[in-house]
């Protein structure tokens, strides 16, 4: 991985922490004091008339980091509501005999009400006068905890049709009082059970000199595996090294020695063998298979491993049957240093292309350690973070973690517009939501406990930072000659820089022991 490639990935990993989290953002810009003085004391409040009439009044509900309002509008509001409702069907409603020659509350032959109701609707007509009775109270109403919500976090939990109700009278006037109540989560409280600032960690790194250098080796021959050319071979049989097609069964042998059934998934037909693969961790396949010819068919026991990634298969004894149906035998270049470019672009000669592995390997190594770092100490800090996250914060960052995956299905499979509009269903959200509830919270954990240290330790961006952060990402798109927004540039690389400012301190407030690789 180039050093370029693994910045960029950096950024990305980095930005993806905070993703989705502007509105909260925003909530703990406000001052911490005020956040310190609320107490989670269980309240409702005298009703409160605002400057139009509307009586609301809000309790307090701790237990779900939340307040409910309830929320009254008067007969006479209603009134002007409704009237405001008329005037604007007859506005834009066109009833044959009625053209009025002004619009609105000036028009000289406005229709007649029952002939506007039959005309617009009976339900769309209270629909239409209820939205606008909810558009001249909420936002007042809003206004009592308007200095500790969550932005857009406001739900209306009143069914919509039962507030019809107020609307009984002749021709859909108001007959009684409007009556909704509304959820309003509130920012959250946040605090640290332990000293953020002497958190501890243990990091296994991935590599060291002495994995890199075989990794470099493992890089190369497969570098010259990629070169390499496939004969066919019918004079022998296999060798360690050859590919091979293959049919593969296995079945549970019984303790007491018989056949068992057979273990799902383990059933392969023409499957195709590279024997010389590193990544082959079954221990006794390749010896049971070496020598086998074209044609022939073996049977031989397997005990999986405890440690096998498939869990109801670990410490199973398994009886493979394996049968070949073709081989090849590979037929490698000789170290040519003509061959040194293909082998890692840029080299001139074998041992130079060997010395770039190796920098590479080892590049990629510290990458790792870095991003494990950054990993271990942000699970760190959320273990310690104290907070009840929002459902709406929960609902946005899974909504958006699941558009992030299946803009990379698309990407990789070019899924058809039909196939995308199906996982993008309200149904498959849903389930996603559902089934990834706990990566969620850790997520939105992590983000919130980073946003408390920027805020506690007053971590900011200067704006050159910032201005070279957006100049960059603008090259990067019209490199590809793709839109964007400038606006959102901003906001990303706010983030982005915000972001490595948190991970930056972290690090440098957290005593890390690097544990060596668990590989020889």
């Amino acid at each position: 991985m180039s050093t370029s490639t693994m910045i960029s990935a950096s950024t990305r990993e980095l930005t993806s922490v905070r993703a989705s989290h502007k509105k909260l953002h925003a909530s703990l810009a406000r001052s911490v004091t005020r956040r310190a003085t609320r107490t989670r004391a269980s309240a409702t409040t005298a009703p409160v008339t605002t400057p139009s009439g509307v009586i609301v009044e809000r309790e307090d509900l701790p237990e779900q980091g939340s307040v409910k309002l309830s929320v009254r509008v008067p007969e006479a509001l209603l009134q002007k509501c409704y009237d405001a409702v008329v005037n604007g069907f007859n506005d834009t409603v066109t009833v044959p005999g009625f053209n009025a020659s002004k619009k609105g509350e000036k028009a000289k032959n406005k229709i007649p009400m029952q002939l506007l109701i039959n005309h617009v609707g009976k339900k769309e007509f209270k629909s239409a006068c209820v939205e606008e009775a909810l558009q001249n109270s909420l936002p007042e109403a809003m206004e009592l905890v308007s200095a500790n919500a969550l932005q857009d976090s406001e739900r209306i939990t009143t069914h919509f049709l039962d507030m019809f109700e107020a609307f009984g009278g002749m021709h859909s006037r108001p007959s009684e009082d409007l009556k909704y109540e509304v959820l309003v989560e509130l920012e959250p409280m946040i605090s640290f059970t332990g000293d953020y600032k002497a958190l501890s960690v243990k990091v296994q790194s991935l590599g060291d000199d002495n994995t890199a250098e075989k990794d470099a080796e493992v890089f190369y021959k497969n570098a010259l595996k990629d070169l390499s050319t496939l004969r066919v071979c019918v004079d022998r049989g296999l060798v360690i090294g050859d590919a091979a097609v293959v049919d593969v069964d296995a079945i549970r042998v019984n303790d007491d020695g018989t056949d068992g059934e057979p273990l799902g998934g383990m059933k392969q037909d023409n499957f195709q063998l590279d024997t010389g693969d590193e990544n082959i961790k079954l221990p006794g396949l390749l010896e049971n298979i070496e020598g086998m010819e074209v044609g022939e068919k073996k049977s031989f026991e397997i005990t999986f491993p405890g440690d096998w990634p498939q869990a109801y298969v670990r410490n199973v004894k398994a009886r493979f049957t394996v049968t070949v149906k073709e081989l090849f035998a590979r037929e490698f270049p000789k170290d040519d240093d003509k061959l040194a470019d293909k082998i890692f672009p840029g080299s001139t000669s074998i041992a130079d292309a060997k010395e770039k592995i190796l920098e590479s390997v080892k590049a990629k190594n510290k990458f790792d350690l870095e991003r494990a770092i950054d990993e271990a100490c942000v699970d760190a800090l959320a273990e310690i973070c104290d907070v009840r996250i929002p459902r709406s914060l929960i609902e946005e960052q899974g909504r958006n973690m699941y558009s992030e995956q299946l803009l990379a299905m698309q990407v990789k499979q070019k899924m058809s517009p039909k196939a995308l509009e199906s996982l993008a269903s309200a149904k498959m959200v849903n389930e996603y939501l559902t089934k990834q509830k706990n990566e969620i919270e850790k997520v939105c954990r992590r983000t919130i406990a980073c946003e408390q240290v920027i805020k506690l330790e007053n971590l900011s961006v200067t704006g050159e930072e910032l201005h070279a952060e957006v100049e960059k990402a603008k090259s990067e798109f019209e490199e590809f000659g793709t839109e964007y927004n400038e606006n959102q540039l901003y906001v990303q690389a706010q983030e982005t820089l915000e972001a490595k400012l948190a991970f930056k301190w972290l690090k440098e407030n957290c005593k890390v022991e690097i544990l060596p690789p668990s590989r020889n």
